[in-house]
């Protein structure tokens, strides 16, 4: 009888490696939950399945099938309209049995809710004040990393930001970097750093800023022709399978707020005792002097010793993973536009025309651009606005355009 293959994504890979350290008693169902943002039942019920079929417990059995509760677009416009014209300040379950008695409309409680809830149409309820406790660590290094910025005046003359990780078993200060702004690549910067340095851990834990988390505000019409779905961070976490945790409040990530308030007091007064003045300098003194005496003073050994940080599979590119992403329509004349610059797709010997395809725009942290056609990599030059001129041109050999070699283009 041929062996069974189970292929999991990342994602499902983080699932399966919190559920094992649950059932082997290293960490508690509460953590767990928290870790794959789950209730404490759910953890349970995948803790019973991963006992009776281990690795095919995680996957779920609706995999390849679609899902039975999609609605299309006009659906959903019919809804909206008739909550907003019909049953303006039902409640959900009330406007549900309405859609379907009157309107033939069949969908979920939590379906509709989720509707109302991007359409503008309904907020959140509130919940009460909670009595907030100090949360234990977690057992294991690697299985939350705490990460936040601080806008402070580090620099004797200059006001600038300090992005910083922390892990929360050990309180491990794992890589800091200083940055003249608080922006979705230099945010981007440390969490890459911060893997090719210790791995790919659990879960990360921040606070609800725009890079983190989508915070546009539209009306339901708007989000019906234009949906906004996760952050370019949210993104690059999900290709990792790393579980993206937003604190609710400032007290909720009190592990790297006390971090900065330690820093603020060591680590500024060093900085100026050695009359540092540069964002370079800065970094290089954090790096190569501080944190080295930071974490052998103030880090501790993890109650586990096993870690939970995953080694990066050779098949994943980070430099691709940590990128701005947009996506592009091909013209007709094979190009497309991007920044105010024009860039002409180039044939290959498989696809003589681009016309009417949606590519994906890669530019990188080192700025490089890359032009991305499903699992394909495009040659490509880029020509001046309403010029046939040519200013650069990266190609490859034809042999090597669907292996992942990446053609780089730089600005300036």
């Amino acid at each position: 009888m041929p062996m069974e293959v189970i292929t999991l994504r990342q994602e499902e890979i983080t699932k399966y490696q919190v559920i094992k350290d649950s059932l082997d008693r290293k960490i508690s169902n509460n953590q767990a939950a928290t870790l794959l943002r789950l209730s404490t039942r759910q953890i349970i019920r995948l803790k019973n399945k991963v006992r009776e079929a281990d690795l095919s417990g995680i996957v779920h059995g609706n995999r390849g099938k679609p899902p039975k509760t999609t609605i299309g677009k006009e659906t959903k416009e019919t809804i909206l309209n008739l909550y907003l014209n019909t049953y303006n300040g039902f409640n959900v379950s009330h406007f549900g049995e309405f859609l379907e008695e009157v309107h033939g409309i069949q969908v979920s409680r939590e379906t509709i809710r989720k509707l109302l809830l991007i359409g503008g149409l309904r907020t959140k309820s509130k919940s009460p004040p909670k009595h907030r406790t100090r949360r234990a660590r977690m057992p294991k290094s690697g299985l939350l990393v705490q990460m936040d910025s601080s806008e402070h005046q580090w620099l004797v003359e200059n006001t600038i930001w300090l992005i910083a990780t922390i892990d929360d078993a050990t309180g491990e200060v794992p890589y800091a970097l200083f940055v003249d702004s608080d922006s979705t690549e230099n945010n981007m910067r440390v969490i890459k750093r911060l893997i090719e340095k210790k791995g790919i851990p659990v879960a990360l834990y921040t606070d609800g800023a725009s890079h983190f988390m989508t915070q546009r505000h539209y009306s339901w019409r708007v989000n019906l022709k234009y949906e906004y779905g996760s952050t370019q961070i949210q993104s690059a976490l999900n290709e990792l399978g790393v579980r993206l945790i937003i604190a609710g409040s400032p007290q909720a990530k009190g592990r790297v707020e006390r971090l900065f308030e330690t820093f603020q007091d060591r680590l500024l007064k060093e900085l100026k005792l050695y009359k540092i003045s540069s964002i370079e300098k800065a970094n290089d003194y954090l790096h190569n002097k501080f944190l080295k005496r930071f974490n052998k003073k103030f880090s501790i050994p993890p109650k586990d010793k096993e870690t939970a940080w995953r080694v990066v599979p050779k098949e994943i590119n980070l430099e691709s993973v940590f990128s701005i992403k947009e996506q592009r329509t091909v013209m007709a004349d094979n190009t497309i536009s991007y920044k105010n610059r024009i860039f002409q797709i180039l044939p290959d010997k498989y696809r003589i025309s681009f016309a009417k395809a949606k590519v994906v725009v890669e530019k990188r942290l080192d700025e490089s651009i890359h032009i991305k056609y499903k699992d394909q990599y495009l040659n490509f030059k880029e020509i001046s606005s309403g010029e046939t001129k040519k200013i650069k041109t990266h190609t490859l050999p034809l042999e090597n355009l669907l292996t992942g070699d990446i053609f780089t283009l730089h600005q300036g």
